[in-house]
């Protein structure tokens, strides 16, 4: 077990004993909206029916046969009276960490274990909302409820979606920053202080202002966000990604900004954005139905006339591609399903595919898709999808 799951076998341990310091517990919320697995992992040894058959097994063995047998194996003699006293207390103090360090090893899945997984579902809505405090809120675990942060700002939680209401009569001029963080398999939305809407895909990162200043709004954005601008033409809408910046009045767009991607994609609905880049010092105005491609290696800036409805498609609950290489597929297929892809023939990387395909539906049908090609063959291996060229 390495070190991040030591510290939390220990902080399962806690839990379950109603130990957990306030720190701890957003460690723990932290690492359940990691994926889907983890919080899988922890509702399940978690659940009093379980606690319950686990005590159960435990009672079943024969404590005083074992601590015999250990007592016969100790070569120093002296001291027994003290050392069954020191039994006793380690014991109590030691036990909700050797349940959680067990329960993780016999439970669940790590280098060691094969793990069992029938199918593979697709993502779901589920985010954390990181407040100015560092104060994180795993929002798939809440009911519907109203947040208050400490500038007096409001906000709506809801299961798919949490909105911010514009503040009446508030003249402060600081800014208090919350950060929305989508993992691996998951999608959210929200609504921002000046009406504009924001989508999320799998995998990405929103930095933003409870509220506004008087003459620009500003957000940053890693991964892939659908943006519904509310227009407001004495403040433009900027939003900002790695070496590229967006200004927009009022329009709808998509933004593709993945880190570990070559480029960043820039895809107009309606109205128009000025896109820039920062380092390249280039920038071009794109109308609808136009997409800005900037290249992270020398920044570069082009634009070219697209089928807006793929860049829209995983907003409408579709994987559509046309003539893409598989490896670029299988990135989007990994970030929403997250599962790790292995290519066991690396020539079919560039293999081009295309599909139309409910995003809601458990991956298995869509690798028979691709398998129907008679190019590929696709296995499912726990969370792995094994991909060689067909025999």
């Amino acid at each position: 077990m390495d070190k991040t799951n030591f510290d939390i076998a220990i902080l399962v341990g806690k839990y379950l004993g109603g130990t957990l310091t306030g720190e701890e517990k957003e460690q723990l919320e932290r690492w359940l909206v990691l994926s889907e697995k983890n919080r899988v992992w922890f509702e399940r040894v978690t659940a009093e029916s379980y606690r319950i058959k686990k005590g159960e097994d435990s009672r079943s063995v024969n404590v005083e046969e074992g601590w015999k047998a250990l007592n016969h194996k100790r070569a120093a003699k002296q001291g027994k009276r003290l050392w069954g006293y020191w039994v006793r207390y380690a014991a109590m103090f030691m036990l909700p960490l050797i349940t959680a360090i067990f329960l993780y090893h016999r439970y669940y899945p790590h280098e060691n274990n094969v793990e069992i997984v029938r199918t593979v579902p697709s993502g779901t809505n589920k985010a954390m909302l990181i407040l100015a405090d560092g104060v994180p809120v795993v929002l798939e675990q809440q009911h519907e409820k109203v947040l208050k942060e400490s500038d007096g700002t409001m906000i709506n939680v809801m299961k798919e979606h949490i909105s911010y209401e514009k503040m009446v009569n508030d003249d402060s001029e600081k800014l208090v920053y919350h950060e929305l963080v989508i993992p691996r398999g998951g999608e959210f939305s929200l609504t921002l202080s000046d009406g504009t809407e924001v989508y999320m895909n799998a995998d990405s990162k929103l930095r933003f202002p409870t509220k506004f200043g008087k003459n620009e709004r500003v957000v940053e954005l890693e991964g892939e966000a659908y943006f519904q601008v509310a227009r407001n033409e004495k403040s433009p809408f900027i939003v900002k990604s790695s070496c590229m910046a967006i200004k927009v009045l009022g329009t709808e767009f998509n933004v593709s900004a993945y880190s570990e991607d070559s480029v960043i994609q820039t895809t107009l609905v309606r109205g128009s954005v000025e896109v820039s880049s920062e380092r390249g010092g280039q920038s071009v105005v794109l109308h609808p139905g136009e997409q800005s491609v900037l290249n992270r290696q020398d920044y570069s800036l082009s634009v070219c006339t697209v089928d807006v409805s793929y860049a829209m498609a995983w907003k409408e609950g579709r994987l559509r591609f046309k003539e893409k290489p598989l490896s670029e597929v299988m990135k989007v297929i990994s970030r929403w399903y997250d599962v790790e892809v292995v290519y066991e023939d690396e020539e079919v990387k560039d293999y081009p595919f295309g599909c139309n395909f409910n995003r809601h539906a458990t991956i298995e049908p869509l690798l028979k898709v691709f398998e129907a090609t008679g190019t590929i063959e696709m296995r499912v291996d726990g969370r792995e999808i094994l991909i060689r060229k067909r025999k």
